[in-house]
């Protein structure tokens, strides 16, 4: 996507066009690397739902609806946004370990695909609404395994400590209330955890699946999202089509014919997207030299909140800095480099692997103004989401 050379090239186009015209810092995509992994994807004999959290850019939505017109949300405002891009009704499943009445009862009222059931008094809130407004819809329980799934802590959900799902012991419990309401129950969710680079929590999970078929049996069986990318730290990470290869081939030796589908958010557009920023200030310090960026943890909170890392990349003159720094006022808005570059003020540098919960999770913090997003198409530069400004972050003031 980058070409380093007198010039620097973004897919072709020198970034000094792009200086020109628009304020740094900027995420920059690929559309036709968003397009090659929409069809690997694509490929894939499993029902495919879009996780609209990872990304929920309306021109990148679209882009993803003409391919694969199925989506999993988490709040009624994502489920509006469906609506709006789509031009014939999407296969929607509502996941989510909170969602409000009103957010259940337009679900219901819409006739979406699926909802996900994540505790028993959401099943007695949903059986209570389709008694009260004689409406029908498709429910899969969410379940908590209790598996870990080896990733980081705060992106670990298939643990009992975490909030998602019902445990295996309520089961029966909610078993036995179905046997008296009779909702459509057509199968089982799961989802452990994202950034997922073993098989083996997968194996773990395949078990537990195979014993609760023998239990009680489904049509349906969600597996949720999680493959891992790489970030250009940890190479050594299951590849996609093994990943998934793996799973239906368990389930074939135990002769499990299922309808199956994943939740993938992450493997779509992460390395689809780079993020552009550039030097404001290098300080000289008795302990070490660092480099402020213009660039802060409002606009990507993954390595401030996950302590994640993102390959750092520049033209490589200048001094030798290793320890970056963004403009917010918190000592956590420090971005992890494993690699000194040779930089000086106002030197451009590159982010990767921005394409995932980066500026989906971007906030005003300090009453900053949330940055561009530009996408490469067809050669161009598109602007698909427009710099804030002042009176974008203060409308909402009473």
């Amino acid at each position: 996507m980058i070409e380093i050379k007198n010039n620097i090239l973004i897919n072709k186009i020198s970034i000094y066009l792009l200086l020109n015209k628009l304020e740094l810092p900027i995420y920059v995509y690929d559309y036709k690397k968003i397009i090659f992994n929409c069809f690997i994807i694509k490929k894939l004999i499993f029902f495919v739902f879009y996780s609209i959290k990872s990304n929920d850019n309306l021109f990148l939505l679209k882009i993803i609806n003409n391919i694969i017109n199925k989506f999993d949300i988490v709040s009624i405002g994502e489920l509006n946004k469906i609506l709006l891009i789509s031009k014939k009704k999407p296969y929607i499943i509502f996941s989510g370990s909170g969602k409000t009445t009103p957010e259940l009862l337009i679900s219901i009222n819409l006739k979406i695909f699926c909802l996900n059931i994540e505790s028993l008094q959401e099943f007695l809130k949903i059986f209570y609404l389709i008694k009260k407004y004689k409406k029908k819809i498709n429910l899969m329980i969410r379940i908590n395994p209790n598996i870990d799934a080896k990733t980081h802590k705060k992106i670990s959900t298939g643990n009992k400590i975490n909030k998602f799902g019902i445990s295996i012991i309520n089961l029966k419990n909610l078993f036995f209330l179905n046997k008296i309401t009779d909702l459509n129950i057509i199968g089982y969710d799961f989802h452990i955890g994202s950034q997922i680079i073993k098989i083996s929590p997968i194996k773990k999970l395949i078990n537990l699946i195979i014993n609760l078929y023998k239990i009680k049996k489904f049509n349906y069986l969600d597996i949720g999202g999680g493959i891992g990318v790489n970030y250009y730290i940890n190479k050594n990470i299951i590849k996609f089509s093994n990943y998934y290869n793996k799973i239906i081939n368990l389930l074939k030796k135990k002769k499990i014919n299922l309808k199956i589908f994943v939740e993938i958010g992450r493997f779509f557009l992460t390395n689809c997207c780079i993020l552009i920023s550039k030097i404001n200030y290098i300080k000289f310090n008795q302990s070490n030299n660092l480099a402020i960026i213009n660039l802060g943890m409002n606009d990507i909170i993954r390595p401030a909140l996950y302590d994640s890392y993102h390959k750092i990349e520049n033209n490589n003159i200048g001094t030798k800095i290793k320890n970056f720094f963004g403009p917010i006022c918190e000592s956590s808005d420090k971005f992890l480099n494993n690699n000194f570059l040779k930089i000086k003020n106002n030197s451009i540098i590159f982010f990767y692997s921005s394409g995932s919960y980066c500026k989906v999770m971007s906030s005003n913090y300090n009453s900053k103004f949330k940055i561009y997003e530009i996408i490469i198409y067809n050669n161009k530069i598109k602007i698909i989401f427009k710099i804030e400004k002042f009176k974008n972050i203060i409308n909402n003031y009473a």
